[in-house]
């Protein structure tokens, strides 16, 4: 792959995030819907201030509406390393892969789901600029196979606690910090005042019931600058990403056992891997794993 095949323009594909040309500025004229003529990788803009731009890559051949893998980059807004590592997986199975990019100004927060000063939310700004695309590639938008890496890991599980209907499966890679199950700290450390803080309620039993794993380093047990570590929140959740995850996903398996559902919520180590995603998928297989862990959940053609 060595470019990315735009509707009006070729970016290098090497270039990073930094250099590509970013999404439509605040009061510039909608972007026209995008065409998707073909299997190359496409750069969609934004049509509005609240969705982010998009890496659309369409899989070669299709007998059906292609389903969509969503995966959503960190902090530091880097999706080139996921576009690899997954790109070739997808495409054997006959799904679409998708990278949103959410803008540092534009999206603040994103992980949080909604900007602080604009109240705008991220979570519908990626379903509506999904279902332009979905529509203009003939794509399947209705439920969602999410992976998300470090702060694309606290956006997607957030995601899937609001909208479990549109989440087929939920994959969590290294999340620096998490939303617990329950409502004894407000949002967006916990449930309490979801509902007023995001316009709508949280279905937490239908989250439950999701296909979901975790993916950490066995080496990712430094708390370092980019986390979160004030005290009440290091008590809660623990002092770095491993015991967060493992953290979690005990009371996400106390939750569901509470409500008599099944609820594994396995937590993957990978081998000699740190914080760093690329590390994580060529020692571990970050990106094989989880593509095996959604394969069961596909339907018919779970088959690659």
């Amino acid at each position: 792959m060595n470019a990315l095949a735009c509707p009006d323009r070729v970016i290098p594909a090497m270039r990073g995030h930094e250099d590509r040309p970013m999404a439509m500025a605040p009061g510039a004229p909608a972007a026209r819907p995008p065409r998707l003529p073909g299997p190359a990788l496409h750069w969609v803009d934004a049509s509005a201030d609240d969705e982010p731009a998009l890496l659309v890559l369409p899989p070669p051949l299709a007998a059906r509406p292609a389903r969509l893998l969503v995966c959503v980059h960190g902090y530091t807004r880097q999706p080139l390393d996921q576009l690899q590592a997954f790109a070739p997986l997808a495409a054997a199975r006959g799904l679409a892969l998708v990278l949103p990019l959410f803008d540092e100004r534009r999206h603040r927060r994103y992980q949080q789901l909604r900007h602080p000063r604009r109240g705008t939310r991220s979570d519908l700004g990626l379903l509506r600029a999904l279902a332009r695309v979905s529509a203009a590639g003939g794509f399947d938008d209705r439920r969602l196979f999410l992976f998300g890496y470090s702060g694309g890991a606290q956006f997607v599980h957030r995601f899937a606690m609001v909208h479990p209907g549109r989440t087929a499966a939920l994959a969590i890679g290294a999340a620096g910090w998490y939303t617990w199950p329950d409502e004894a700290a407000a949002w967006p450390a916990g449930l309490g005042g979801a509902t007023a803080a995001l316009g709508q309620p949280v279905d937490l039993d239908a989250f439950l019931r999701l296909p979901m794993a975790l993916w950490v380093g066995e080496r990712d047990t430094v708390a370092d600058a980019l986390l979160r570590s004030e005290p009440g929140l290091a008590e809660q959740q623990g002092p770095h990403r491993l015991a967060r995850a493992q953290r979690w996903a005990a009371a996400v398996r106390a939750a569901a056992r509470a409500r008599g559902l099944p609820q594994p919520a396995p937590v993957h180590t990978l081998p000699r891997a740190g914080h760093d995603f690329a590390t994580c998928h060529r020692r571990g297989d970050l990106a094989g794993q989880v593509m095996a862990f959604f394969d069961p959940h596909r339907g018919p053609t779970a088959a690659a």
